[in-house]
């Protein structure tokens, strides 16, 4: 866009110019977060929309006069991290200007006594975990995107980390937080772990994807770096046996900082979608914290493990898959101009992918696996994988259409989102809504939408910040 449009010019004389970009280059960049092609998305077509220009705010004071001009022109405000969110929280629906927060990225407080570290929505998650391995702390909170993923980010899509059986979510870990909301006002919340006086505020935003205000500050719990840590690796029998290992440590109380168990269906396992009895079932567990503590867990989980028919693959195998975990992101990053370069968004995919993640009752977990089989098969759809991500609830699958039919697979998608539902349980836990899921939203808050629409109307009248997301105003 020409620095002559009056969008650009406006925000230049109210920023400074080097705060706003807007060369063809870097808005070909932001018109993509996660949320790809290739997916199972009926609305393929939509993506990919150019802001007017991106801008990069310094300050909560920036943020202030932003919203106050986005007001005044009616021009939608999105809020960008490290664009990695996989259900297009972070993409412009229309006409509207990206806010990139990549320069409020300032640690500014470890409070090692207080166990809190006070940062701007900028920094990268990667960065505060090495700051605070300097004061004998660690931040917890460790998804797939460490190095790329932003505060800010992981907070306003509640994300759930590979350590989150242990330390929780993104937004268990918020205790305090500046907020600019959408009318102008500036929202402080008190940074305390236990409050009495009315509903926590703090948890309107954690999950909230930047539509009910912009982060302009969080205050975090972190946790002692761990003294000990324990890998571990186990092959099982049958997902079902796996499966009661964890329920079993579970109902023990060994509560490992990582569980992840794994159901893998290489190509030569599987007729028409349906897995053969013979592939790969691995439980990963990771156990941190003090001496004594992890040497109990990991006597008790191999003990467990191997009542359930496990064999122990090693600490090298786990190891591997420790210091693996990220790699996907680090590929993603490295790539993501490069597909767009590639016109990813003009041709037709080859094949789609796309994964669920349901929470669950955990008496509801092994059937509902089965059901999901035989819906994956009567529809042609094949499963790569099945598995339990940090607690028992947690259920998750990987999908693929060779034949690139979004329809199909996305239509095999909310069977199975709404098949959890029908079972009590939530058809997300990790990823947040955005614009993927924001049709099915209704069928799962029910009421609670429908408050949140009347919260969103009255701080946010003109639909100003993050239109269309969570199934609120603009264009869905």
């Amino acid at each position: 866009m020409s620095r002559s449009h009056p969008v650009v010019t406006a925000l230049a004389a109210l920023l400074e110019p080097a705060q706003v970009l807007s060369d063809g280059q870097t808005l070909e960049y932001y018109k993509l977060d996660g949320l790809r092609p290739s997916r199972g998305y009926r609305e393929r077509t939509r993506l990919g929309t150019q802001p007017l220009c991106v801008v990069r705010p310094r300050s909560t004071a920036d943020i202030l006069a932003l919203v106050e001009w986005a007001n005044a022109s009616r021009v939608p405000l999105v809020g960008y991290g490290g664009g990695t969110g996989l259900m297009g929280g972070a993409m412009l629906r229309g006409d509207g200007v990206l806010i990139d927060f990549r320069e409020m990225n300032r640690i500014l407080a470890i409070r090692a006594e207080d166990h809190q570290a006070v940062v701007q929505p900028g920094v990268v998650l990667g960065t505060l975990e090495d700051a605070l391995h300097g004061c004998g702390l660690t931040l917890g909170h460790d998804p797939w995107t460490l190095h790329i993923a932003t505060v800010g980010g992981t907070i306003s899509t509640n994300s759930l980390g590979y350590r989150g059986g242990q330390y929780g979510s993104m937004g268990e870990q918020v205790l305090g937080l500046e907020v600019v909301l959408p009318n102008g006002q500036l929202l402080r919340t008190r940074a305390v772990p236990k409050s009495s006086t009315g509903p926590n505020l703090s948890q309107l935003f954690s999950g909230g994807e930047g539509v009910f205000g912009l982060i302009t500050e969080a205050t975090l719990r972190v946790f002692p770096a761990p003294e000990a840590r324990a890998l571990l690796a186990f092959a099982f029998p049958t997902f079902p046996a796996g499966f009661a290992a964890v329920l079993e440590m579970a109902a023990a109380g060994v509560q490992p900082a990582m569980v992840e168990l794994d159901e893998d269906f290489p190509e030569t396992h599987l007729i028409r979608g349906r897995p053969q009895t013979d592939h790969p079932i691995t439980l990963y567990l990771g156990c941190e914290g003090f001496q004594e503590l992890v040497e109990a867990q990991r006597a008790r989980a191999c003990a467990i493990c191997q009542r359930h028919g496990a064999k122990d693959l090693g600490e090298p195998v786990a190891h591997a898959f420790w210091e693996g975990r990220h790699r996907t992101a680090d590929r993603f990053q490295r790539e993501r101009l490069t597909n767009l370069k590639r016109g990813v968004l003009d041709t037709r995919p080859a094949n789609t992918f796309d994964y669920i993640h349901v929470a669950l009752p955990r008496s509801h977990v092994l059937p509902f696996r089965e059901r999901a089989l035989e819906l994956c098969e009567e529809r042609g759809v094949t499963v790569t994988q099945c598995g339990i991500w940090t607690r028992p609830e947690l259920f998750s699958m990987a999908l693929y259409n060779e034949h690139a039919e979004t329809e199909a697979l996305a239509e095999t998608i909310d069977a199975l989102l709404m098949l959890a539902q029908d079972l009590g349980g939530s058809m997300e836990y990790c990823h947040g809504i955005g614009v993927r899921l924001a049709h099915l939203l209704e069928r799962e808050l029910g009421t609670g939408l429908s408050l949140l629409r009347a919260l969103k109307r009255n701080v946010d009248p003109q639909d100003i910040l993050n239109p269309g997301k969570l199934g609120l105003g603009g264009k869905t």
